[in-house]
């Protein structure tokens, strides 16, 4: 008797236990089921003014959950979008384009190609789309120092080492069809060359907020990785110098007044945006001692930007093009 009620007090447990018996974790079709596609690649707003805020999307569904890519290159631009995930399905949620891009140049008005592939598997659908306007990067919230497009500011001076190039290009530019072509060979000094961009002849007058954490420099430089065959380091390198002017008298003073600098390797191949932000203190470090250290971007007068050279080896090549500020992020994530 005491063994039939030991039992009868046990079968419940035995039936809860087993109605427990749920799979936790990846699902077995998602880890090692074939992968079929239910619902082939789709462009939702195909022919898009990105100009007036408009945006495309795309649309798929598979038979499980899968690492995919849509990657989206224009036909005469030669820019590039990437937009990836994981999931069953691409769609508004998860897919949405606003027209930027992922590598440089921008994307112009132009038809495009559409490649949908997986990781893991060997699965590519092809499609393809247009652009009826570029996006604007210049809005509200940025502040525009030159793109080129009306020429070469003769108020933005500086210098140039005999026998090196600064010259306004027309065609395979960052942005736009203007660039600034910076070249040339210096085996007896560091400094190519360097352009003073002075707050006054920006192309936007408004002022920058005095947050530097909300403040971000942008400068597209299209790059030469050569490498020094003498010191096995890149041939080029690039400075940016921020100009204070605290008592806002028009002139800079490195006695009184501050001056951050950011210098790096240009050791990459064609145009890449470099982005900063004005309170970063490891990269933008205080030139000077006279001023009172505090990182004030309505105060800046000036931008240098420098073309240095390795004189090791002594060619060096960054073209520039599109110097902006952006407010509360860097023009590209």
């Amino acid at each position: 008797m005491k063994n039939l009620k030991f039992l009868l007090l046990a079968l419940p447990f035995f039936f809860t236990s087993c109605e427990k018996d749920k799979i936790e974790g990846p699902s077995l079709n998602n880890l090692y089921g074939e992968l079929t596609i239910l619902e082939s690649l789709n462009v939702v707003g195909d022919g898009a003014d990105f100009s007036v805020g408009e945006n495309i999307y795309f649309t798929a569904s598979f038979s499980k959950q899968v690492d995919w890519q849509v990657k989206i290159k224009g036909l005469n631009s030669g820019s590039v979008k990437i937009i990836s995930g994981k999931s069953d399905a691409i769609n508004q949620s998860n897919s949405t384009w606003d027209g930027s891009s992922t590598l440089l140049p921008f994307f112009i008005a132009e038809d495009c190609e559409v490649e949908l592939t997986f990781e893991m598997h060997d699965d590519t659908i092809y499609n393809q789309l247009n652009i009826q306007g570029e996006k604007e990067y210049n809005d509200e919230s940025t502040v525009l120092i030159t793109d080129f497009e009306n020429g070469f500011n003769p108020n933005f001076t500086g210098f140039f080492q005999a026998g090196c190039t600064k010259a306004l290009t027309i065609g395979g530019a960052g942005q736009g069809i203007n660039f600034l072509q910076q070249f040339g060979t210096c085996d007896w000094d560091w400094l190519i060359g360097y352009i003073d961009y002075y707050s006054n002849f920006w192309y936007d007058q408004q002022e920058l907020v005095n947050d530097p954490s909300q403040v971000y420099f942008n400068i597209m430089i299209n790059g030469d990785s050569t490498i020094s065959q003498v010191s096995n380091v890149p041939n080029s390198l690039f400075k940016l110098e921020f100009y204070e002017d605290e008592n806002g008298d028009g002139y800079y003073d490195a006695n009184t007044e501050d001056r951050y600098d950011y210098e790096f390797d240009v050791d990459w191949n064609g145009w890449r945006m470099v982005s900063l932000c004005y309170n970063d203190v490891e990269k933008l470090v205080l030139a000077t001692s006279g001023g009172n250290a505090v990182r004030n971007p309505s105060k800046i007068s000036n931008v240098r930007t420098l073309l240095l050279a390795n004189p090791d080896s002594g060619p060096a090549k960054a073209d520039v093009d599109f110097l902006i500020w952006s407010i509360g992020k860097p023009l590209l994530n």
